[in-house]
């Protein structure tokens, strides 16, 4: 089976240079082989399937050329994604630009929350907004004063799922979001498994981070992300793949770009929006993008 190309020009998301100032090695520079690598891969990967796939873009609140660029890029492919916003980040006039590059009642965006400052509050350990060294009622404070931001600027259009910054979050608080009316709670996996079924709230996993990745070696990085992709194929359920537009480099747009077009016409999967997950109605909604 071929892969038609459609990297290039002809893609209005691709004509942008950047180069954050942070960005995992493994999306420097193109590696050699990297378009073939990842065609073969999902040429291999259409027989067995895929669980219907969701993309979640973290860190939403500072226009941007690469966040423009993000949605250009996935308005062209008519895919659906999650917009993890950080409430304390929008200010009007930001406001502003972000909804001329996302119209916020636009379908294809699922506005939902990303903690309240995004800022590490341990003073030991990993990184957490809602971590041990804080009490349960200055995280539910953060928590309620990020959702009421969110209530006020997105109205209808605001999806009441919860992303914890760092993907890190205690199981105390997650009362706290079912107590607050959420519905859904994303994070990486594998995540605690207590968290996961807890007070009703649906849990929605993401199981490929594309962006924030560490190794220092980025062909080996760049086999053990494929291996990764892969792996999808094993998942049971809505799958998620994780996006950092301020962390992308030139490279890694082409990347997103082939692996969206080879989700969709290669491996042929059930694209599905936050809201359509939590409603149960992925499927039969999902399924009408690929035609």
């Amino acid at each position: 089976m071929q892969v038609a190309s459609r990297l290039g020009a002809e893609i209005p998301a691709l004509n942008i240079s950047c180069m954050p100032r942070q960005y995992s090695l493994v999306w420097k520079s193109p590696l050699p082989g990297w378009k073939q690598i990842l065609d073969k891969t999902s040429v291999g990967m259409a027989s067995a399937g895929l669980p219907p796939i969701f993309f979640r873009a973290d860190d939403i609140g500072a226009p941007s050329k690469a966040f423009d660029a993000l949605c250009r890029l996935f308005r062209s492919y008519n895919v659906p994604l999650g917009m993890a916003v950080i409430p304390a980040w929008l200010s009007e006039a930001r406001q502003e630009k972000l909804f001329q590059a996302a119209p916020v009642d636009e379908e294809l965006w699922s506005w939902h929350q990303h903690g309240w400052r995004h800022i590490n509050r341990q003073k030991t350990g990993d990184k957490s907004e809602f971590g041990s060294d804080r009490t349960p009622e200055r995280q539910r404070e953060d928590i309620l004063q990020g959702m009421v931001k969110m209530e006020r600027i997105f109205g209808p259009n605001f999806v009441r799922v919860f992303t914890p910054p760092w993907n890190r979050f205690p199981a105390s608080a997650l009362k706290t979001l079912q107590q607050l009316d959420f519905k859904g709670f994303s994070a990486t996996d594998p995540f605690q498994p207590a968290l996961k079924c807890r007070h009703g709230i649906q849990y929605l996993p993401v199981r490929l981070d594309l962006h924030t990745r560490q190794s220092k070696d980025a062909a080996a990085d760049f086999a053990l992300l494929i291996d990764q992709f892969s792996g999808l194929s094993k998942a049971k359920g809505p799958t998620g793949i994780m996006i950092n537009h301020q962390r992308m480099t030139s490279f890694a747009f082409q990347f997103l770009d082939r692996l969206i077009y080879n989700l969709k016409y290669v491996i042929r999967v059930r694209f599905c929006s936050f809201r359509e997950m939590l409603n149960g109605s992925d499927e039969k909604q999902a399924g009408a993008r690929l035609r």
